[in-house]
């Protein structure tokens, strides 16, 4: 299908490069009213911006299948979460020539993005001008890191469902960054290489197999560094029944000494944490040493809290500690087995910078190179669909996830039941409103909301209890995670969701009876199951490092 054109800017450009113009905004509506064009290219030139801007908002423009956008060099700073399209290429006119961009979604802006320049005559030219842009797509270099450029390269740390998604999204990308995986042991390389190196995401019964992963995996407190194999596997679609290799070796049949591999203190610069909560600190202490003041470091987890203690623990100063991005993912996810997760419902991850050392708020144009960096690499990765909040908004959405959280993780684990099995009970109903009533007294009180628009009502435990019923009923046959750490004998995350709640509520001198005692029964819980499991013998689990998934 041939893109379709919308031009802005000055008319000398785009007659330069032999393009047709409207003569003005009010006749380029005017043809908007025709509702289908005998041209491939529908081309439009407003007088200004803001009456170019005024037209996208047309019902027949917002229906059309329109995929380019031309700016002149002008108008070229034109921020393009005004253009209110979820998916566009970007291209920029300027008087030495004319520049395509990368897709990009709403939160980035044209002057960011990629560009290639060539000559406005029919033939490139080999000295056409380079624009003001720069590439922001995987492979290619970030020109404002402080003494050089950004290598690009994205590490992840934690490869459970979340951290399996990301790294495969990311690997669908037309122009790929480099990514490398943190494994936290060689049981884990183990797996890695039975699955021949490979992150494979299931959709409507298919296998999407993404390979060209680097790794390093962390051995008696030391990182090493295992680049991809190309022959371990072939990349392809395959149905879900293919059998698996069940060989038992260790790394393709090779003893792990034997592959000499090499210790890597590379710097991080860009960090994905999607470990478990009560893993986080252990999971960054073991690559602090990797990271600067100029890194970021995204994290995608449940529960709330995480980073303070991170701040207390792992970079208990603020001039030697990284950039924060908080994100929050809705995308339906699912494991089968290591590295190997299957798509259950469409989502988005809402991403978030984070002001530093006690910051009221942060500006774009503060952001590190890094944090830029990013963040519009994940939010040009489509299957990701992720958007940029600002850190008061990021926090609300965090808030509401949690509530969900609170309700549906500590009541299914108690009840041991599936998501939908809360519903259409008057008993537990009950319980769940009492427990949202106490959740939202505690968030409209909290002091970083305040003066925020529309919290009471964002809030209100009525509110709240309709969101907990639309995702039990959305989520009816899922086993909540939580239930499926408390089944497979793991540290849950309560301490950070309900734990959370009744946290805060101490320091706003409100007693949080509800939430405390599911915390209680929550750990109790897990504490029986685990003497149950070691044979009733009196133990102490607490200093006992857990080898879940990072």
């Amino acid at each position: 299908m041939t893109d379709d054109f919308f031009f802005v800017g000055d008319p000398r450009a785009v007659r330069a490069r032999g393009g047709s113009c409207g003569a003005s905004a009010a006749r380029a509506q005017k043809h908007l009213n025709v509702t289908e064009y005998s041209s491939s290219t529908f081309q439009l030139l407003a007088k200004n911006v803001e009456n170019w801007l005024q037209l996208l908002v047309l019902e027949k423009l917002q229906h059309r299948e329109i995929t380019t956008v031309i700016f002149t060099k002008e108008t070229s700073k034109v921020s393009a979460k005004l253009l209110r399209r979820p998916l566009l290429r970007i291209g920029v006119i300027s008087e030495h020539g004319f520049a395509t961009c990368q897709f990009f979604t709403v939160s980035s802006r044209p002057r960011a993005l990629a560009a290639r320049t060539y000559s406005t005559k029919q033939q490139q030219s080999s000295s056409s001008t380079e624009l003001s842009l720069r590439a922001t797509s995987g492979n290619e270099q970030y020109p404002e890191t402080t003494g050089g450029s950004l290598s690009g390269r994205i590490h992840i740390i934690g490869m459970g469902n979340v951290g399996c998604f990301v790294a495969h999204s990311l690997a669908s990308r037309k122009t790929r960054p480099p990514i490398t995986l943190l494994l936290h042991n060689r049981e884990m390389y183990t797996q890695w290489i039975r699955r021949k190196e490979s992150v494979s995401l299931m959709t409507n019964g298919l296998d999407d197999i993404k390979t060209g992963f680097d790794v390093n995996v962390l051995d008696r407190n030391i990182w090493f560094s295992l680049p991809y194999s190309p022959n371990a596997r072939k990349k392809g679609v395959h149905s879900s029944e293919e059998e698996e290799d069940t060989t038992v070796y260790s790394t393709q049949g090779e003893d792990w000494n034997s592959m000499e591999p090499e210790k890597d203190d590379e710097e991080i610069e860009c960090l994905i944490v999607t470990t478990k909560a009560p893993q986080t600190v252990n999971a960054l202490n073991s690559v602090s040493h990797r990271l600067t003041p100029d890194s970021t470091v995204l994290f995608l987890q449940n529960g709330m809290g995480i980073m303070d203690e991170v701040n207390r623990v792992v970079f208990p100063d603020p001039n030697t500690r990284p950039h924060y991005i908080q994100g929050v993912v809705s995308h339906g996810l699912k494991g089968f087995q290591n590295f190997h997760i299957e798509y259950t419902g469409m989502g988005t991850v809402i991403l978030g910078a984070l002001p530093s050392q006690g910051a009221p708020d942060v500006r774009e144009e503060d952001w590190a190179p890094s944090t830029k960096y990013l963040l519009r690499t994940l939010t040009l990765t489509p299957p990701l669909v992720a958007v940029a909040e600002s850190p008061t908004n990021i926090i609300q959405y965090q808030l509401e996830k949690l509530a969900m959280n609170c309700v549906i993780n500590s009541f299914t684990v108690l009840l041991d039941s599936q998501n939908g099995e809360l519903l259409y009970n008057y008993h537990i109903t009950r319980a769940i409103r009492l427990l949202l009533a106490e959740i939202s007294t505690v968030i409209c009180a909290l002091p970083e909301l305040e003066g925020v628009p529309g919290v009471q009502s964002r809030f209100a435990t009525e509110r709240l209890k309709d969101l907990a019923i639309n995702l039990a009923n959305k989520t009816a046959a899922n086993t909540s995670s939580m239930l499926q750490d408390m089944q497979r004998l793991r540290r849950t995350e309560i301490e950070y969701i309900n734990g959370y709640i009744v946290r805060r509520g101490d320091e706003l001198g409100i007693k949080c009876a509800l939430n405390y005692m599911l915390m209680q029964l929550v750990l109790g819980k897990n504490y029986i199951l685990r003497q149950r499991d070691a044979g009733a013998v009196p133990f102490d689990f607490s200093n006992l490092e857990n080898d879940d998934e990072r």
